[in-house]
């Protein structure tokens, strides 16, 4: 083989291998997403529980039900990511690029506290 063929293809398997890598990178940050997504909905569900008149007993119930049911989800997302990137999980770089992702994420959350906010602003840095 020539020289000039090896380089190109020493080329192309980089660009092929970039460009995998930037898949597995939209896969985190979609799971990413899921994962702020239901933190969001989660948050949500305890400030209506939090706000509802303590009097009214079945409103109360009826968000204690909901707040249940989103925790359960919760802890599928959790427990199928976990799963998932079990290897992963444990090595820094892994961890900071997802915590990346989903404080990114979590700031299109409207239910957030200003400090919560804030938090994860300055865990974007």
């Amino acid at each position: 083989m020539k020289p000039n063929h090896i380089f190109y293809l020493i080329i192309i398997a980089g660009i092929i291998g970039i460009a995998g890598c930037g898949g597995r990178d939209n896969e985190l940050k979609a799971d990413a997403t899921d994962i702020a997504n239901i933190m969001c909905r989660s948050i949500d569900a305890m400030k209506k529980l939090r706000g509802a008149d303590p009097a009214d007993s079945l409103m109360v119930k009826k968000l204690q039900v909901e707040y249940n049911i989103v925790q359960e989800e919760m802890t599928k997302v959790y427990q199928d990511f976990r799963t998932k990137y079990k290897e992963k999980v444990t090595t820094k770089e892994f961890s900071d690029q997802f915590r990346k992702y989903l404080n990114t994420a979590m700031l299109d959350c409207k239910s957030l506290s200003k400090e919560d906010r804030e938090a994860f602003e300055k865990g974007m840095k």
